[in-house]
């Protein structure tokens, strides 16, 4: 195997310990939340009697059912129903979207210990000839720049998954605004063109649309702030919190909201959206440039390294 080869396998291997490392704090956070999801089930099935149907129905369709069965506010039977739905619908979001982060960093994590074997092997003959050819100032100057090469990978390592969570949140934010945007319209043909069932269908089904992504993006943006602290940036952890479970369920519980108050609510929370996007922006664009600058400072290690052993 070529010098270049094994320099890039290293490279990679190096992120081994940072993500199992990893993996088991997501094993411990899934469990977690797991539990969550039977506990909230279980309080689920004790306010409802047709749990399973309801299990399936989004928050807009439970609620235009009840349409013309109850009269001005719902019982409290009925809300700590729908609360109990709305919290267990989280609770699922939330597990299933660390399953599919367990998931993809398994495969990660496989793959690495594979090319690790083949690393290793290689590396024991060549570091049987370093250690044979190389005096002993050459080698601690060596085994110090495998110190700093570590610590650079486990920072980069670090920078990356911060990177990938800033993305995610900048994803889920577009889809917030899509729907928002979408309600919005919706809300403003009510205002201008009169109340129309159809139309309030349409716009609660973007509203409840756009429920279901921010309680996503307020899972996101806690693991957001996890993945900062490990490379000393932080946010504000009030940024990007939305008040959702007032949303649709208190414009139908107590229909005290006119659709002008809707529409104005759907745009203050689009303003809230546009202003996390730029703050998330600015972060993705920091961690870029700190990025660079470690695969720079990696690049002179490997340098060093290489100038070290060809001069033996």
């Amino acid at each position: 195997m070529d010098r270049e080869k094994l320099i890039e396998i290293s490279n990679r291997v190096a992120e081994l310990p940072a993500l199992e490392e990893r993996m088991e704090k997501l094993c411990r956070r899934l469990y977690d939340a797991e539990a969550d999801v039977r506990s909230l089930l279980r309080k689920f099935e004790e306010q409802s009697r047709d749990v399973e149907q309801l299990k399936k129905d989004t928050l807009s369709v439970i609620l235009l059912k009840l349409i013309g069965k109850y009269e001005g506010k719902l019982d409290r039977e009925t809300r700590e129903m729908l609360s109990a739905k709305l919290e267990y619908d989280k609770a699922c979001q939330r597990a299933e979207e660390l399953r599919n982060e367990r998931y993809e960093l398994g495969k990660r994590i496989a793959e690495l210990r594979r090319e690790k074997q083949i690393y290793e092997r290689e590396l024991k003959d060549r570091e049987n000839a370093i250690r044979d050819n190389i005096n002993s100032e050459a080698n601690a100057k060596y085994m110090q720049l495998e110190k700093e090469r570590e610590e650079l990978t486990r920072q980069l390592v670090e920078t990356d998954e911060a990177l990938k969570a800033a993305a995610r949140v900048k994803g889920t934010i577009r889809t917030v605004m899509d729907h928002l945007d979408r309600a919005e319209k919706w809300a403003t043909y009510d205002v201008w063109a009169g109340k129309g069932l159809l139309s309030h269908i349409a716009k609660y089904e973007h509203i409840d649309d756009a429920e279901v992504a921010i309680n996503r993006l307020q899972s996101q943006m806690k693991d957001l702030q996890k993945e900062l602290a490990d490379v000393n940036l932080f946010i504000d952890p009030n940024v990007g919190k939305v008040d959702s479970a007032t949303r649709a369920i208190d414009f139908w519980f107590d229909n005290i909201f006119t659709d002008l108050n809707v529409r104005d609510k759907i745009r203050g929370d689009m303003k809230q959206m546009e202003y996390l996007a730029g703050r998330i922006q600015n972060i993705i664009d920091r961690l870029e440039k700190n990025r660079e600058e470690i695969k720079r400072q990696l690049s002179v290690i490997e340098y060093r390294k290489n100038e070290l052993i060809i001069k033996g």
